[in-house]
C-alpha cells in the first residue's frame, strides 16, 4: 500500500490548476505520478473543483462542464469496479457479461453524480482542509479526513485511496454519515430482492437520471 508521508497533517487548498485548464487539457489526465502521495489526488481533484465550480455555481445554470469534469475524474482516479464488486458481492454471479458490462458502466456514471453533488456547494470562497491521513485497519487503504465549509455549512468528507493496478485511486467516499459502497449495496440489495438483475440496472439508471435533471447541463 502507498502510505503517506506524515500520518497527520492539515492542508489549506489553494487553486492551483489553472494553468491546465487554460490549456484545454483534461486535469485528471495529469493526476497519476510515480510515489504519490494519497493525499494529494483529493488535493488535485479539490483544486480542479475550485477552479471549475466555484467560478460557475451560482452563475451558471449549465452544468454540462462541469459533469465532464466529474465523469472524468471519475473515470481515471476512482476504482469503480472495485466499488461496484463490493457493491455486487455473490450476485454478480446471476449477471451474464452484457448485463455486468451495463453494471460497471453505471455504477461509474452513478459515483460521477456523486462527485458532482458533492462539489455543487462549492463558490469562490469555500476552504477545503485534510485533516488526518490515516491507513484503514487492515492497512489495505488510505483514509483521508477532509472538511468543507462551503455557504455557511460545514461538510465533513472523508475519502478512500487504494492501490487499483498499480495506480492509486479513490474506493469510497463518505458524506452526512453516507458512505457511498455501503449505498450502493443497500440499494442493489433492494433491487436485486425486488426485480433480479433488471431491476438493479433500472435502479441505477433511474439514480443517473435523477441527478441530470438536478443538476441539467
Amino acid at each position: 500500500m502507498q502510505k503517506s508521508a506524515d500520518v497527520t497533517r492539515r492542508f489549506a487548498l489553494k487553486a492551483g490548476v489553472g494553468s491546465v485548464l487554460a490549456l484545454g487539457l483534461t486535469p485528471g489526465t495529469l493526476f497519476a505520478q510515480s510515489d504519490e502521495d494519497p493525499a494529494e489526488i483529493i488535493l488535485r481533484i479539490a483544486g480542479d473543483a475550485f477552479n471549475l465550480f466555484g467560478s460557475l455555481n451560482g452563475r451558471s445554470r449549465d452544468w454540462g462542464s462541469r459533469r465532464a469534469w466529474a465523469r472524468d475524474v471519475t473515470r481515471l482516479r476512482f476504482a469503480t469496479k472495485d466499488m461496484a464488486v463490493r457493491a455486487g458481492g455473490a450476485m454478480l454471479r446471476e449477471f451474464d457479461d452484457e448485463e455486468l458490462e451495463a453494471y460497471f458502466a453505471l455504477t461509474e456514471q452513478a459515483a460521477s453524480e456523486f462527485l458532482l453533488d458533492i462539489f455543487s456547494v462549492y463558490e469562490p470562497n469555500t476552504s477545503f482542509v485534510v485533516n488526518r491521513v490515516r491507513p484503514n485497519r487492515s492497512n489495505t487503504a488510505t483514509i483521508m479526513e477532509t472538511t468543507v465549509v462551503a455557504q455557511g455549512t460545514t461538510y465533513r468528507v472523508d475519502w478512500t485511496v487504494i492501490d487499483d493496478g498499480g495506480v492509486l485511486k479513490v474506493s469510497n467516499v463518505s458524506i452526512f454519515g453516507l458512505n457511498l459502497v455501503s449505498d450502493f449495496r443497500a440499494s442493489f440489495r433492494d433491487s436485486y430482492r425486488n426485480g433480479g438483475v433488471r431491476s438493479v440496472l433500472s435502479m441505477l439508471d433511474t439514480r443517473v437520471k435523477r441527478s441530470q435533471r438536478k443538476f441539467p447541463g
